[in-house]
């Protein structure tokens, strides 16, 4: 990996990734504060099992069912997942299309370690923002006046950054491939939205409910981390995920003609 490639994009994303940490965590305080005056009024919604699980079970009437649904089900995931598909896109693709690679290969780093540099920033932001979660949730959950353990809200942001890094492995994957910004965004966007809804209505039907072991989102939230804790083997699948989506990022980076 190419250490001066790393903090060049480091820099280059610093802004992004503290706009998108503090939108996170003023987000989680105002979830929290709200909880106290509304959640206990709402509590469980009778809607169909398929939107129950796309909002994560709909459960308002706990401070974890809550943070589930407002947050785990879409909030959450979302902002980490775009954060990961922005950056990855930008740091190949969007350099590529902005004609300044060549500057950068110019220097003395090969693109096997330029992709792996590229993708180690994104996993740093990645990693960044799910910390800034984990500090929101700690002091969101005491405006809504506790019950949830530090350990399991930590729980929770390393499953949200391992998705984060799944879905951004598969946008710097069609980056490299295809060194066109646009698409790889709308790929793996179409994988995380995909994956959210396979996750929801998969299950509904028996002859396709299989499909949800094919979805990212799904080893992120079905062990529900808020209150069962770190789930390793879905972590391992998400970072299995990742690591594949790497692989083919430098391969593919390394054989394809360059626009620049």
């Amino acid at each position: 990996m190419s250490w001066p490639t790393l903090e060049m994009t480091l820099r280059l994303r610093v802004l992004s990734t503290v706009s998108g940490a503090l939108g996170l965590i003023a987000v989680l305080l105002a979830v929290g504060a709200l909880f106290p005056s509304v959640g206990h009024t709402i509590g469980t919604l009778n809607i169909p099992k398929g939107v129950s699980n796309l909002l994560g079970g709909a459960d308002y009437a706990t401070l974890t069912g809550w943070y589930t649904s407002e947050i785990g089900s879409v909030y959450g995931p979302l902002v980490i997942a775009a954060l990961a598909i922005t950056g990855a896109s930008a740091t190949t693709a969007g350099e590529e299309e902005d004609r300044i690679l060549a500057l950068v290969l110019a220097q003395p780093v090969t693109r096997t370690r330029l992709v792996a540099a590229k993708g180690a920033a994104v996993a740093a932001a990645v990693a960044a923002v799910a910390v800034a979660a984990w500090l929101g949730l700690i002091a969101g959950v005491a405006l809504g006046g506790g019950g949830i353990s530090v350990q399991h809200l930590a729980a929770y942001c390393v499953h949200l950054a391992f998705f984060g890094l799944a879905i951004g492995s598969v946008a710097l994957a069609a980056a490299a491939a295809t060194g066109r910004r646009a698409l790889a965004t709308e790929v793996a966007a179409a994988v995380a939205i995909a994956g959210w809804l396979i996750n929801g209505f998969a299950p509904l039907a028996d002859p396709v409910a299989w499909l949800r072991f094919l979805s990212p989102y799904y080893y992120y939230a079905h062990n529900d981390p808020l209150t069962q804790g770190i789930d390793l083997v879905d972590l391992l699948v998400l970072a299995v995920l990742a690591a594949a989506m790497t692989a083919v990022a430098i391969v593919r980076f390394a054989r394809r003609d360059l626009r620049g």
